[in-house]
This record gives C-alpha cells, structure tokens and sequence, in this order.
C-alpha cells in the first residue's frame, strides 16, 4: 500500500513539474522589453502636457534695442567701425595729456 501511494505521489509530482517548466522558459523567451514598451506607448493617447512648444510669436526680452530694419547690415557694420575709431582717438588723445602731464 506505501508503495503505491509512493508511486502515484512521484507521478503527480513529476507530471505537474514539466508544465512549471514550459511556463518558465515560455516566460524567460518572451518578447523583449523594447517591444513591449513599443507596444505600450503605441496604445496610449497623446499627453499634451508631456511636451511644450512656446508659440512662434512668444515675448522674450533683448539685451539690446531693436535695430531699424531700413539701415542695411553693412551700414551698421560701418556705424560700429566709426564709434569704434572715435573711442580708439579719445583713448590714445587722454593718454596723450597723461602723458605730457607727467
């Protein structure tokens, strides 16, 4: 009698390990995550607040006035030139006095 309970508690166990053992390796050789997230993100909605995009005509502050948009950019390049020769001549003019002061 203790041997066939023996023998039909090694059957049970026995058969009931091999479907354990498919599950897992079906598990383990499943899809890859990457297209699992794919799929996932293919089926969710848009979150529009997920990404924000200021409108083209936003306000932003400038370190700078505007420029007028008449003057062509090499007459500005040519106004800059000149204030730029004028502050060089009163440099070297005032270390010119300083050094005749000394």
């Amino acid at each position: 009698m203790r041997a066939s309970y023996t023998l039909i508690a090694m059957l049970a166990f026995g058969l009931s390990t091999q479907p354990f053992a498919q599950e897992r390796i079906e598990h383990l050789l499943g899809e890859h995550p990457a297209v699992i997230v794919k799929r996932m993100e293919a089926t969710q909605g848009y979150d529009y607040q997920s990404k924000f995009y200021p409108h083209p005509a936003w306000m932003y502050l400038q370190a700078e006035a505007p420029r007028s948009m008449v003057d062509h950019p090499a007459v500005i390049v040519a106004k800059r030139e000149r204030e730029h020769a004028r502050a060089l001549t009163a440099l070297t003019g005032q270390q010119q006095l300083d050094a005749s002061l000394r």
